[in-house]
């Protein structure tokens, strides 16, 4: 496969996209960015407080532009994309032509173990699940997601994704 110089993470939230995303990068020597603290550092505010005074609707939008903004800037890098970027405004297609797509597809409960463990805090959208409802509720965002992930150009299924398994594919 022809060495892509635009490379976007997606998978569900706790997939590894941001920790991963920033060892391809130094390997590689490209730029790491992640999609969210691009948002953030757009916006002035957090994730959660955009949603909190802007709605889902809004973030979408301002996700769908700082993705084209960010891509049109920069000419190599490794963008750890947030877990529902890929299913709004024709993103994945848009990535899909731009780049090279890699779906990290982590099973349902190690996300959700990998979530509790990070804080939901910083999640909006499973503040309010204790264990064993963000197991069902991580299940049924994967269930609503996988035709927009499964267009990844590359798709790696492992529960323990390492940055050689990454490399091994490209």
């Amino acid at each position: 496969m022809e060495k892509s110089k635009k490379i976007y993470l997606v998978g569900l939230p706790g997939a590894g996209k941001s920790t991963l995303g920033k060892e391809l990068a130094e390997y590689l020597g490209y730029v790491f960015a992640d999609l969210d603290s691009e948002i953030e550092n757009a916006a002035g505010m957090t994730i959660p407080e955009y949603f909190i005074h802007q709605g889902e609707g809004n973030f979408r939008i301002m996700e769908k532009e700082t993705l084209h903004s960010f891509a049109s800037k920069h000419d190599s890098f490794v963008l750890a994309t947030g877990g529902g970027t890929p299913c709004f405004h024709y993103n994945m297609d848009f990535m899909n032509e731009t780049g090279l797509t890699i779906f990290l597809d982590v099973s349902a409960g190690d996300l959700a173990l990998r979530i509790l463990d990070q804080g939901v805090e910083n999640r909006p959208l499973f503040k309010s699940y204790d264990h064993q409802d963000l197991i069902q509720e991580v299940r049924d965002l994967a269930e609503n997601r996988m035709d927009f992930y499964n267009q990844a150009q590359i798709k790696i299924r492992d529960n323990r994704i390492t940055l050689d398994k990454i490399i091994s594919y490209l």
